[in-house]
């Protein structure tokens, strides 16, 4: 039986970084929560707005981690 650590530095993504695979879930989940959103009420854009923008950035860095880059 051989053992591994439970950090492996050469493959782990930096601080408060969430996975590919998690990132784009929580981007589908965010447009299936606002997909029904009224163009016309400004709140209901408002949080559709910051929800869509800040699960975009959570999927480009964790690519951008994955990339390496």
């Amino acid at each position: 039986m051989t053992t591994s650590p439970l950090r492996d530095p050469a493959h782990e993504l930096p601080p408060g970084t969430l996975s590919p695979d998690i990132a784009l879930q929580l981007a589908r989940e965010a447009l299936v929560k606002h997909e029904n959103a009224n163009i016309r009420d400004q709140i209901a854009m408002y949080f559709a707005a910051n929800d869509l923008q800040y699960a975009l950035r959570t999927l480009i860095v964790a690519l951008d981690a994955e990339a390496g880059r």
